[in-house]
């Protein structure tokens, strides 16, 4: 690999760092603010509580920066249509999250097993609020559609699908979420993926001009294409 084709590559991954700025905006929103709602359904109520399912919980962030990074080695135009649609996604997501605050009581959880004492340190970092729409959901989702979009070994495919499911059923089995948390990120997911993967919208100007905005000047030539 050359000096220039390296260069490029890093230059991509250094984009990866609007996603603790997007972690901050969601800790500064991570709070009771006062009426919030639960939208607990029926099915919530049938679901029970798992520990076990709090590891591919956890390995959900390691998974989503890991396609990013793949992406930003093998192939440009995907790495960046990926991130904007997370960026996007993520920030309609913290809008909800303001306006229509909700959270999801959770269980005691006793025991001296190590699936336990994750949990419980989960729930101690992570306020049980931001709750709808599942960001969890929501970058694993588009994480999995551009991965099983652009394989070609059918294990990829197999294996982005195995990842989102795992992750979707844990933010529900270790009650971090909701059915319905699931459901509208789900929708955001789609809606991101059609909107960024669409060559129609990504070729107009004003599409252009507001991916220019996030990409500094000097980089439109190479990187944004």
């Amino acid at each position: 690999m050359n000096n220039s084709k390296m260069s490029s590559i890093i230059f991509r991954i250094l984009f990866l760092v609007t996603l603790p700025l997007i972690n901050i905006i969601h800790t500064a929103l991570n709070n009771y603010r006062g009426n919030v709602h639960i939208l607990r359904t029926h099915l919530d109520l049938i679901i029970p509580f798992e520990k076990i399912f709090i590891i591919p919980y956890l390995l959900w962030f390691f998974y989503f920066v890991s396609v990013l990074v793949y992406f930003a080695f093998v192939d440009r135009k995907n790495y960046f249509r990926l991130l904007f649609s997370i960026i996007l996604g993520n920030f309609i997501c913290h809008i909800i999250y303001y306006f229509y605050p909700t959270t999801v009581p959770r269980p005691d959880v006793m025991g001296n097993d190590i699936f336990s004492y994750l949990v419980r340190l989960t729930y101690a970092s992570d306020n049980p609020f931001n709750c709808f729409p599942s960001v969890h959901v929501l970058n694993a989702l588009l994480a999995s559609m551009y991965l099983f979009n652009y394989a070609k070994k059918a294990a990829v495919k197999y294996f982005s699908v195995i990842a989102f499911v795992l992750i979707t059923l844990s933010t529900l089995f270790v009650k971090q979420h909701y059915v319905l948390d699931a459901v509208a990120s789900s929708i955001i997911g789609v809606s991101m993926y059609v909107l960024f993967t669409s060559d129609y919208i990504w070729n107009t100007q004003s599409f252009k001009r507001m991916a220019y905005l996030l990409v500094p000047g000097f980089a439109k030539k190479y990187y944004v294409k």
